[in-house]
């Protein structure tokens, strides 16, 4: 299999476990809805943005730390996000859960895990570079990291402008 698709599972797997762990908290933590859940809070586009491309660059720019950073943020990032599922299938119907997240979902997560494959891609070539003892062209894999990373850049904003203004009507579609 080719290692760019790879590193794609591997993000994905470390987010899905993540999110894995972060629903079974989310399910033995005694928060009541009212303490975390407060209706009408807006969110504005380019605060959302601005979190989740400081979230990807982490993400993204740690992997030349042998990875250990975008490991750890790829699980914490999945946590996060599972246990949000979990505290909020207290306060709201499946449908509304799934409008809350699908709409902007489909394209921040994604966007999570392509950063999670750059961030990953590092590891990988110290790992062929030392076995195979074979010479890195890491210029070239920077220019490419940074295109791949440009695509990232462009889906977080596109799914920050659906979170802020199409979420929240697809939401009150479903209540």
């Amino acid at each position: 299999m080719e290692t760019r698709k790879k590193r794609l599972i591997q993000s994905g797997i470390l987010f899905s476990l993540g999110m894995f762990l972060g629903i079974l908290l989310g399910n033995y933590v005694n928060i009541t809805p009212k303490q975390y859940y407060r209706p009408g809070q807006g969110a504005v586009w380019y605060n959302l943005a601005l979190n989740n491309m400081g979230a990807a660059l982490l993400i993204a720019g740690t992997g030349f730390l042998f990875s250990i950073p975008t490991i750890i943020m790829l699980l914490f990032n999945g946590l996060m996000i599972g246990f949000i599922i979990a505290l909020s299938a207290a306060v709201h119907s499946f449908p509304t859960l799934l409008a809350g997240l699908l709409p902007h979902g489909i394209l921040e997560i994604p966007a999570l895990l392509l950063a999670g494959a750059i961030g990953l891609r590092p590891l990988g070539l110290f790992a062929r570079a030392v076995k195979q003892r074979e010479k890195i062209p890491w210029g070239k894999e920077a220019r490419q990291s940074a295109a791949l990373f440009a695509v990232v850049m462009v889906m977080l904003i596109a799914a920050s402008l659906i979170e802020a203004h199409i979420t929240p009507v697809i939401m009150d579609w479903t209540r």
